[in-house]
């Protein structure tokens, strides 16, 4: 009866000690906790982290938090005390060496100890943290209060909001490049130069002042694609190709997105805007052509060792012409691959040179020699 009963009386101790212990282990999480700036420590600034300080009689004091871009959480127990300071070490997640300092003991923050302001310091609350091979940071909990709760909701509202902003507009930045691609673009300034070409080939004049490099080598250019991926001329320096679509650029209505190059996405359109340089189309001037006519047709012999370089357009006029049997000297311009101006200077066989110089008529040489034609020019 004896054993039974000291038994009974064991086993109550025994899980009266464990009860003590599991009531012992204690945790508090602050909201949030002031630390100094990182680019001006005598500025507060929070954490915008909640701050979570715990005690377990087996391991010791706990503080985990996250600062900046790092997760911190550390494990240390009471070591000593003096100048004013009580001292902790143990070590953090990564088994790095690790000591905390505070001016009273981190026991007291297990009760809601916390400084009340969120723009300055309480030195009294400030929990030093020295992390081996990371570095030190000082740590001052908030204290948790009502007003403290509701300015959080607050401001996690905010950011919630800020982040769904931020989201949409990345979305929409998303959409406009992906309208506005270098695909896209590309096929639009060959538009635009296709568009400048053909203003050149109405207007001798522009065609002068191209080959003088006299044109503007900047021109404004607003251009327009659609969701379907249509891609469309708005304006080209002071020629306006779509009023309507450039009515809509320049209304303040309905922008998605936009950018500091004056890019915009309004609606299901992107805009974009970009600068054309007439004197990047090719200005060619060719006097080294050589050309051989033959056969009853009159057709050139394309296969010519020296022809490699004379555009088909080129050939192709000549063939229309019809020339004389015989080689022939060529010269002629082009812009952006199309014949402008062609000029032919059959050559002299020099034994009939030779012949024309022993003449009785003694006719010099350089009298019967055969000049330039013209046998195209694209502006008469």
């Amino acid at each position: 009866m004896k054993r039974i009963l000291l038994f009974l009386v064991g086993a109550v101790m025994a899980l009266s000690m464990f009860a003590q212990k599991l009531t012992s282990v204690r945790s508090f999480e602050y909201p949030d906790y002031v630390t100094p700036h990182p680019y001006d420590v005598r500025k507060a600034t929070l954490g915008g982290e909640s701050l979570t300080i715990s005690y377990n009689p087996n391991t010791g004091y706990g503080i985990k938090f996250r600062y900046m871009f790092r997760n911190i959480n550390i494990s240390v127990k009471f070591i000593t005390s003096g100048n004013g300071k009580y001292i902790y070490t143990g070590t953090d997640s990564s088994g790095n060496k690790t000591v905390v300092a505070t001016k009273r003991k981190l026991n007291d923050f297990l009760d809601n100890v916390g400084q009340t302001q969120s723009e300055s310091f309480e030195r009294d609350k400030e929990i030093e943290i020295a992390i081996y091979g990371i570095g030190d940071l000082s740590i001052y909990p908030l204290k948790n209060t009502p007003e403290l709760q509701a300015s959080m909701e607050k401001q996690a509202k905010e950011r919630e909001k800020e982040k769904r902003e931020k989201e949409e507009l990345q979305l929409r930045k998303d959409t406009y490049e992906k309208l506005c691609s270098y695909t896209a673009k590309n096929e639009f300034n060959d538009s635009v130069k296709a568009f400048v070409l053909n203003k050149i080939l109405e207007n001798k004049s522009l065609f002068e002042k191209l080959k003088l490099k006299e044109l503007s080598r900047k021109v404004d250019c607003i251009g327009c694609v659609e969701s379907t991926g249509a891609i469309k001329i708005v304006k080209i320096g002071e020629y306006f190709l779509d009023d309507i679509l450039f009515k809509e650029y320049s209304s303040q209505d309905n922008i998605r997105y936009a950018t500091r190059e004056g890019g915009k996405l309004i609606k299901d359109k992107a805009f974009f805007k970009t600068t054309f340089n007439p004197n990047d189309i090719e200005y060619k001037v060719v006097n080294y052509g050589k050309i051989k006519i033959v056969g009853k047709d009159r057709k050139v012999v394309r296969n010519n060792l020296r022809a490699g370089y004379i555009t088909t357009d080129v050939l192709d006029i000549i063939d229309s012409k019809r020339l004389k049997k015989g080689s022939y000297d060529l010269y002629f311009e082009t812009i952006g691959g199309k014949a402008i101006l062609i000029k032919a200077k059959k050559q002299i066989n020099p034994a009939v040179s030779f012949t024309c110089a022993i003449s009785v008529v003694l006719i010099p040489v350089l009298l019967i020699q055969p000049k330039n034609k013209v046998i195209y020019d694209f502006y008469d």
